[in-house]
């Protein structure tokens, strides 16, 4: 990937993020969503630095490369919690339990 060109390494890192934040989108969830989007920013941008001899990419010229090619921005596909965690809440909430007195 260090050696493709710029649209086809954004089209890919695209698509790896949108597969997280569809599975990883939940609400409560965002913040992780955010350090992974900045682990990807990191994580490009040191693979650009390393595609040649001339030198480091600082984070001025990443932003200009960004631009024509941007990353997704982390989005929250359901402002639920998993379907298994609202179960358990909501009989929780339905079902009090039983309290057995003896006297």
């Amino acid at each position: 990937m260090r050696h493709w060109p710029l649209r086809e390494q954004a089209d890919y890192l695209n698509q790896m993020l949108r597969g997280h934040y569809a599975y990883y989108g939940i609400a409560g969830n965002l913040r992780s969503l955010r350090r992974v989007h900045r682990a990807v920013e990191c994580y490009w941008r040191k693979m650009l630095s390393s595609r040649s001899w001339k030198g480091e990419v600082w984070w001025t010229k990443f932003q200009q490369i960004k631009e024509p090619f941007p990353l997704l921005r982390p989005k929250l596909h359901s402002k639920r919690g998993p379907p298994h965690l609202l179960n358990l809440l909501t009989t929780a909430r339905r079902d009090p339990p039983s309290v057995n007195r003896s006297d």
